[in-house]
């Protein structure tokens, strides 16, 4: 019985320490890369407007299935949603769109919402920077506060692999117009798609 009580008292020591040391840390983490591309600024933003075509770029969406895209209604901005190869759904939705870029809000699973958005900036004649970004709201859990400090490793590399896919995208689609119009910039509103 005494070997019980110590373990007890231990646990419940253990417990309020991680207790203790997770409400030290913050109640929201955000992620967030970047990449630079070599075009205009209006048609990064016109490829992130165009939810459509986020399949061909976004890693979210590798073999998806049921992939929907609704335009904006009275209530809501314009959506897309989609089923992992799991059958799980998915879904994420424009709530703000603006010079500087577009917000977000994403839905992995049943999780909780996320707010997400890509940040777009002119650096430059002929570079534009992109950040895409995600901020969780987390719990106050020890282990909720604990994935925060991982949250980067873990979703890092989606966010990038997505960023230099759509990189490689727009930069593909600006050789066309230059190889189709050897006379007209690729950012030409008379090349434009």
């Amino acid at each position: 019985m005494k070997t019980v009580k110590s373990l007890f008292f231990v646990m419940t020591g253990l417990a309020l320490v991680l207790i203790a040391i997770s409400s030290l840390l913050p109640d929201t983490v955000m992620n967030s890369r970047w990449v630079k591309v070599g075009v205009s600024k209006e048609r990064v933003s016109s490829t992130l407007r165009d939810l459509n075509g986020w399949a061909s770029w976004n890693l979210l969406l590798t073999d998806a299935s049921n992939i929907k895209v609704s335009p904006a209604a009275a209530s809501a901005g314009p959506s897309l949603s989609w089923k992992d190869p799991r059958g799980r759904s998915h879904g994420i939705e424009i709530t703000a769109d603006n010079e500087g870029g577009l917000v977000t809000r994403l839905i992995m699973g049943s999780g909780r919402p996320m707010e997400s958005g890509f940040a777009v900036q002119q650096n430059g004649a002929d570079s534009v920077q992109v950040v895409w970004f995600v901020i969780e709201e987390l719990k106050w859990y020890p282990w909720e506060k604990f994935y925060g400090i991982m949250a980067g490793d873990m979703k890092g590399p989606l966010l990038q692999g997505s960023l230099d896919k759509l990189k490689e995208q727009l930069h593909a689609e600006a050789r066309e117009d230059r190889e189709r119009n050897p006379g007209i910039t690729p950012d030409d509103p008379s090349v434009r798609k």
